[in-house]
C-alpha cells in the first residue's frame, strides 16, 4: 500500500513539475536574434508546423491569425513592437503593405536581411512613442506592448496610434490580463504596468480617441482566442477610431 501511494505521489510531483516548467520563459530560444526583451521568433517558411511550436509561439501565432482575419484585404498595416518580424510577413499575405517597428536596432537589422525579398514589408528601428505617422494606417497591430510602458506612457502610446490611424482605422492589440505585480515580474524588468483589465483598457482608449469594438481572451492551455476560453491570461482587443470620430 505504501509503495502504491508513493508511486501516486511521485506521479503528481512529476506532473506539477512539468506544469511549472512550461511557464519558464526560454529567452535564448525566443531571442535567437539577440537583444533584450520578450521576443517570440518563428521562421517564416513553407514548413511551419503549429504543433511543433512551444506554448509562447502558439499563443503569439494565434494572435496574428486573429489579426489577419480582422484586417481588410489590401489594407495598409502597422505592426508595432514587431519583434522578430514574422507577424509582419504573415500579415503581408493579405495586406497591401506592412510597416514593422521595434525599439531594438540589432533585431531590426537582422530581420531586414532575413526578409529582404518581401518588398511589401518595411522594418524600421524606432521608439513607438516617437512615431510620426498621421492618418496613414488602416490597421495597427501591437501585441504584448502596453505592459512594457508606464501607465502615463500607455496613454501617449495609444494617442500616437490614434493619430497614425485613418478615420476608419482599427487597433488590434493584446496584453496580459490582470497580471500581478510580483517580485519575479519586477525583477525581470520587462513589464512596467500590471493588473490591466477591461475597465482600464476602455478608459485608456476613450481618453485617446478610440473605443473598444471587440474584446476577447486567451490562455496558454488552449491558445484559442474567444469570449470565454476558461482561464483568462491575455486580453485581446480590437478598437475603432471611427466610433468616436465619425
Amino acid at each position: 500500500m505504501f509503495t502504491f501511494l508513493k508511486k501516486i505521489y511521485l506521479k503528481i510531483k512529476q506532473i506539477t513539475s512539468k506544469k511549472n516548467e512550461v511557464k519558464a520563459y526560454d529567452f535564448n530560444k525566443s531571442n535567437p536574434l539577440g537583444g533584450n526583451g520578450e521576443r517570440v521568433d518563428i521562421q517564416m517558411d513553407k514548413n511551419i508546423d503549429f504543433w511543433q511550436m512551444d506554448i509562447y509561439q502558439k499563443n503569439h501565432w494565434k494572435r496574428y491569425e486573429f489579426a489577419k482575419k480582422v484586417i481588410e484585404p489590401e489594407s495598409i498595416c502597422g505592426d508595432f513592437a514587431c519583434g522578430t518580424g514574422y507577424g509582419s510577413i504573415f500579415l503581408s499575405n493579405k495586406a497591401k503593405s506592412v510597416t514593422g517597428a521595434d525599439i531594438n536596432a540589432e533585431v531590426i537589422s537582422k530581420i531586414k536581411e532575413r526578409y529582404k525579398e518581401y518588398n511589401t514589408v518595411t522594418f524600421m528601428h524606432e521608439n513607438l512613442l516617437n512615431l510620426t505617422f498621421t492618418d496613414h494606417f488602416d490597421n495597427i497591430i501591437s501585441f504584448e506592448t502596453l505592459e512594457h510602458f508606464d501607465e502615463s506612457d500607455i496613454r501617449k502610446l495609444l494617442a500616437t496610434f490614434t493619430k497614425a490611424l485613418k478615420k476608419n482605422g482599427r487597433l488590434i492589440f493584446s496584453t496580459p490580463y490582470m497580471q500581478e505585480q510580483s517580485e519575479e515580474a519586477i525583477k525581470m524588468g520587462f513589464h512596467l504596468t500590471f493588473y490591466i483589465n477591461e475597465e482600464k483598457i476602455k478608459n485608456w482608449l476613450e481618453e485617446t480617441g478610440m473605443q473598444p469594438e471587440i474584446i476577447k481572451y486567451q490562455n496558454y492551455e488552449t491558445h484559442i482566442i474567444g469570449n470565454d476560453p476558461g482561464r483568462k491570461e491575455f486580453i485581446i482587443c480590437v478598437a475603432n477610431k471611427k466610433l468616436l470620430n465619425a
